[in-house]
């Protein structure tokens, strides 16, 4: 799939895939030259690396995901915030200390805390474990904004023991 053609989708409700543990519906927020970004609704933000996704399926017959004009006394839709880079391994390297999921299901599922991303290796710490993992067999990732607010508030309470560094990608 070509960047150009995906980003006709680009606000649409699509399906990845047409089934198995890494199939999800959702919608398409942005294309870029090696991944692409959906929204699922249960899950939040998921990143997919494109060369592993074997079809994209858009519902035709489907309007509703198209963008409408706010009804008048009703709140805008939120703004979905993520991070947005110009590769995949941008994207693991600004989720630098997160907690993640890698893969949807399977035997590949696996979550921990990224420590190190490279175009070489991805490293994670799983419970008590160092895990290191090879980006090409990674087919998507997503991280818990649970854990990332919990992340925030430490570091707001730790404030007088040092600044902490801001981070420069979108949430």
């Amino acid at each position: 799939m070509d960047k150009a053609s995906m980003e006709s989708l680009v606000g649409r409700s699509v399906r990845v895939d047409r089934g198995g543990p890494e199939s999800r519906s959702g919608k398409l927020l942005s294309v870029q030259q090696d991944y692409f970004v959906l929204y699922c609704e249960n899950e939040g933000i998921v990143y997919y690396k494109k060369d592993h996704v074997k079809s994209l399926t858009l519902d035709s017959r489907e309007v509703s995901d198209v963008i409408e004009a706010p009804v008048e006394g009703e709140a805008p839709p939120p703004v979905l915030q993520y991070f947005e880079a110009d590769s995949f391994t941008s994207v693991l390297q600004s989720m630098h200390l997160y907690s993640v999921q890698i893969n949807r299901g399977g035997p590949e599922k696996i979550e921990g805390v990224i420590v190190d991303a490279t175009d070489d290796e991805v490293t994670l710490i799983v419970g008590k474990e160092v895990v290191k993992i090879l980006p090409f067999h990674i087919r998507n990732i997503s991280y818990s904004a649970k854990n990332n607010s919990n992340e925030q508030n430490n570091s707001n309470s730790s404030s007088s023991k040092g600044n902490r560094n801001s981070r420069n990608s979108r949430r």
